[in-house]
């Protein structure tokens, strides 16, 4: 499945407690190509009273020329106060451009990303399906301290609602010198001594591309 993240949803928030990072806890994953149109989308999104919106595009890593969008807010009754109000506008039908697009709503699990990073390392992940949901979190939790130590500053999240049982990781960085010693210390981890059972994985590069 190609990976066009646009994170629409990251995390609950009330407009008055705007972009609360302790409030911070879910997150909605969209999938689309036109970096333009995910721009003007976000500036839209923020208007309508999501907390803080940015949108990254691909960087040469990853699975496909994809780009990501994400808003933050806090709390579902946020949530749908905007996209109701959305709803109800007349002749607010918006064109679909693009042919491939899916929509992911998760929860984060640990949360050590910094606003705004330049670069994003987003790695995706789902597991054997004979695991129950614990199982599948604990197995995420051992991924996700690997890059933590390597990376730092990065979030774990898992899905909620959306068209696929994937947690995520995201690790933000400011220079491609600080990704490669991170992979440095990547290298050297015991990874592939553990038995992880993963299904599917890949690991995502993107750039920041909004102000």
């Amino acid at each position: 499945m190609k990976l066009l993240l646009t994170i629409i949803l990251a995390c609950l928030s009330v407009v008055s407690q705007a972009d609360n990072h302790d409030e911070n806890n879910l997150v909605m994953l969209s999938m689309s190509v036109l970096e333009k149109m995910l721009l003007n989308a976000s500036a839209d999104n923020e208007e309508r009273g999501y907390n803080r919106c940015g949108v990254y595009k691909h960087r040469r890593i990853g699975s496909s020329r994809s780009a990501l969008t994400f808003c933050y807010f806090n709390d579902f009754a946020q949530y749908a106060k905007i996209e109701d109000a959305r709803d109800a506008e007349v002749g607010n039908d918006v064109a679909q451009m693009f042919a491939d697009h899916t929509d992911h709503m998760i929860g984060i699990l640990e949360k050590n990303l910094k606003p705004n990073p330049k670069y994003l390392l987003f790695a995706r992940m789902t597991f054997g399906p004979y695991l129950t949901g614990m199982e599948r979190e604990e197995r995420a939790r051992g991924q996700f301290e690997y890059y933590e130590e390597s990376f730092g500053g990065c979030n774990l999240a898992s899905h909620m609602w959306g068209p696929e049982l994937a947690h995520y990781i995201a690790c933000g960085f400011e220079s491609h010198k600080e990704f490669a010693e991170g992979l440095e210390i990547f290298s050297k981890n015991n990874i592939a001594e553990v038995k992880a059972d993963i299904l599917e994985h890949s690991d995502d590069l993107y750039i920041r591309v909004d102000n």
